[in-house]
């Protein structure tokens, strides 16, 4: 065999070699992208796992705790009308209470990164803010929440306000056009 033989049966070689690196590639970028879209799933699946958890120490906290919950009916009534130990004990219930609730909205945003997702959280925040007494512990508090929930947690309460306050104006016109008649 001659040089310019062997030259191109080592180019013919080295295509091949080539060819066969390229598909090597395209298996492990294959089985490298399959394990990231696990690996996510998985940390998905955890941050709920986490969110449902906390709800559950919450309820239990409740359940197990009746005098807990007959502070948190009085407080959600009234905040104003609490004596000083209450408030305090009041404070502490509202601050685990949201922190489940910023703990499930930002793991929402940093996992998937889609509020809508957070809409059975959203439920029961708009079912805490309607008491009037949590409100009024809202104004008197500063919580050291993140931005992006102290955010939310603001423009829900303002949104009640004002749907409260629309809904009021229709019940006082309904009620003086029947007194009217």
């Amino acid at each position: 065999m001659s040089i310019q033989d062997w030259a191109a049966l080592a180019e013919i070689i080295g295509a091949v070699a080539v060819v066969a690196s390229l598909i090597y590639l395209a298996v492990q970028v294959r089985q490298n992208t399959h394990e990231l879209s696990m690996s996510a799933k998985s940390t998905e699946l955890a941050a709920f796992e986490r969110n449902v958890e906390a709800g559950i120490r919450i309820r239990e906290i409740f359940i197990l705790n009746p005098e807990i919950l007959e502070l948190y009916t009085r407080g959600g009534e009234s905040w104003a009308d609490l004596d000083e130990g209450d408030k305090l004990r009041f404070d502490m219930v509202l601050r685990n209470v949201f922190s489940a609730l910023q703990g499930a909205y930002i793991r929402q945003l940093t996992y998937g990164n889609d509020p809508a997702r957070f809409s059975g959280s959203e439920r029961t925040l708009d079912r805490l803010i309607s008491g009037r007494g949590i409100r009024d512990w809202l104004s008197h508090n500063n919580p050291d929440w993140r931005p992006e929930f102290d955010a939310l947690v603001r423009q829900r309460v303002r949104l009640f306000e004002e749907t409260a306050g629309q809904a009021s104006g229709k019940e006082r016109k309904s009620s003086s056009r029947h007194t009217a008649e």
